[in-house]
């Protein structure tokens, strides 16, 4: 009777997607040494090549959201904690290209709708437009595998098991 007072569970999923659609780098391709030497943590990157849409790459609980809008932070089930930053140097933008429809406390299923990034806006700030998926925790990560290739937002990219 009041199913909206229930709080959303978090889906058991170890399956990482693509945010937006592109083509897949590894880290170590990325050009900002704090992702490419792996300070922040092991993932993957996605270069954009056209369409918007942002999707989650993981399903989980939305931790954090930076207030210029570039990072977003996600705890999945399995205790991974997931980074997603959209672009690089983007925090100097103030948010403006970025158009995020989640806030910290969402539950959200992977492949679920964010948002959009205006990519023409940061490439002609002169800004890096390659989007980052980085798990954090990697003290809890055993393994990480993903695949090569181009990617439609929200085709599979890799799984994740856990210690």
């Amino acid at each position: 009777m009041f199913s909206f007072l229930k709080k959303q569970e978090i889906v058991m999923d170890n399956d990482l997607y693509s945010p937006i659609q592109g083509e897949f780098l590894n880290l170590e391709e990325v050009s900002d040494p704090v992702f490419s030497e792996k300070t922040m943590g092991d993932g993957f990157a996605i270069q954009p090549d056209g369409d918007e849409l942002l999707v989650s790459p993981v399903a989980g609980e939305v931790m954090m959201v930076a207030a210029t809008k570039h990072a977003i932070g996600i705890h999945m089930a399995n205790g991974l904690d997931v980074l997603l930053h959209l672009g690089l140097d983007t925090v100097n933008m103030d948010g403006s290209p970025f158009n995020i429809n989640i806030k910290v406390g969402d539950i959200v299923s992977a492949r679920q709708h964010l948002g959009t990034m205006d990519l023409e806006k940061i490439i002609s700030a002169g800004y890096n437009t390659t989007i980052m998926v980085v798990i954090t925790n990697m003290n809890m990560l055993k393994t990480l595998s993903t695949n090569d290739g181009r990617y439609q937002a929200g085709d599979k990219v890799g799984v994740v098991t856990v210690k």
